[in-house]
Order: C-alpha cells, then sequence, then structure tokens
C-alpha cells in the first residue's frame, strides 16, 4: 500500500512542477488546493477524491451503456 500512496503523490508532485509551464493546468491546481482548504482535507486527498470521482462517473456510464 505505501509503494502506491508513494507513486501517487510522485506523480501529483510531478504534475504541480509542470504546472509552471501550463497556465491552464496550474488554475486547476489552485482551485484543487482552495477546494481541499474548504473541505479542511490535504491537497493529495483532494486530487484523490477528484480522480475516484471521475472514474467512479465513467464506469457508470459505460455500465448504462453496455447493460442491454
Amino acid at each position: 500500500m505505501m509503494k502506491s500512496h508513494n507513486f501517487f503523490k510522485k506523480m501529483v508532485d510531478e504534475l504541480v512542477d509542470f504546472s509552471e509551464f501550463d497556465p491552464e493546468l496550474a488554475d486547476g491546481i489552485k482551485w484543487l488546493d482552495i477546494q481541499a482548504q474548504k473541505k479542511g482535507i490535504t491537497f493529495y486527498d483532494m486530487v484523490f477524491e477528484v480522480l475516484y470521482t471521475n472514474d467512479i462517473n465513467s464506469k457508470a456510464k459505460t455500465w448504462l451503456k453496455t447493460r442491454n
């Protein structure tokens, strides 16, 4: 578990670093940081929550399209 946690943190850190060269990504990261602060959670938890929610929604849409 710790290995995957470290991988996730490194991936997020690399996105933050890359945002220096991508203004749209930088704006998204700033928005995520603000949302995390409002919820009282870490930035990493907020990123995970957004990715998890997106994954669930995507799987639900796929299921709806293929259920019949």
